[in-house]
């Protein structure tokens, strides 16, 4: 794998119009110690280039072809762990963009493996959820994860960063096997409510299971498979929305 110093630009790519490259300077490095034990790392890919070029050949990268999950920023670093560790016969593949979220989750992902004996592969990819289209190839996925990302407020100036937009709708539905789902969590209720008025208008995935109190309308609730930030709401008794999509 090239893990390799960026100069601070969208850069221009012959294939992909424009590839994101970051600038990290020697003081930044100093400065936050995870820089440079991502950069080393087998298991996380930082060249959005080489990333993408991946799209329809991740079974030869994780040599074998067992289905994909893919998580969307679904915490800190202990849900991605723990599904690793408890579902066998699956690959991972994990969005993040901070140096820190990505050394912990594959320190601890690699703990929980080694301590399970589990020989699931991983990787976790330092790139936005815009760029499903770009990495992934048509039906290449089977369960994806999105849970509690940022509401952004509640003007429409910030509304229009939320991760659900209708081209990450279609984008997604492409990317995904028939018959397999897109699973969503939030504690915010307005995002929750816009965000189903979206997909009903796209109208493509259809809804399996829908909730606005996950933990006491469900029989899908386990206290050990719950996000960090899931914990907290627990602890404040703020009730978690979770709705189930199929494609």
């Amino acid at each position: 794998m090239d893990n390799q110093k960026t100069n601070g630009f969208m850069k221009k790519s012959e294939k992909y119009w424009l590839i994101f490259e970051e600038k990290i300077s020697e003081k930044r490095r100093q400065t936050n110690p995870y820089i440079d034990k991502v950069l080393k790392s087998e298991n996380i890919l930082i060249n959005e280039e080489k990333i993408f070029e991946t799209a329809g050949n991740w079974d030869k990268y994780f040599w074998n072809k067992n289905g994909i999950y893919l998580e969307i920023w679904t915490g800190l670093w202990n849900f991605f762990s723990n599904e690793i560790a408890r579902i066998e016969n699956k690959n991972f593949i994990w969005l993040e963009l901070k140096y820190k979220r990505l050394f912990m989750t594959e320190k601890k992902t690699l703990e929980k493996l080694q301590t399970f004996w589990n020989s699931n592969k991983f990787v976790l990819l330092k790139t936005k959820w815009q760029n499903i289209d770009k990495f992934l190839s048509d039906e290449e996925i089977e369960k994806t994860y999105v849970f509690f990302p940022d509401p952004w407020g509640n003007k429409e100036s910030q509304k229009k960063h939320r991760l659900f937009s209708e081209k990450f709708i279609k984008d997604l539905y492409a990317k995904t096997k028939n018959g397999w789902k897109l699973i969503f969590k939030t504690d915010h209720k307005e995002y929750f409510d816009t965000t189903l008025d979206l997909f009903e208008k796209i109208w493509l995935w259809k809804i399996i299971l829908k909730s606005y109190d996950y933990e006491n309308e469900t029989d899908k609730f386990n206290i050990k498979e719950i996000t960090e930030f899931e914990a907290i709401f627990r602890e404040d008794r703020i009730k978690v929305n979770y709705v189930e999509f199929e494609k």
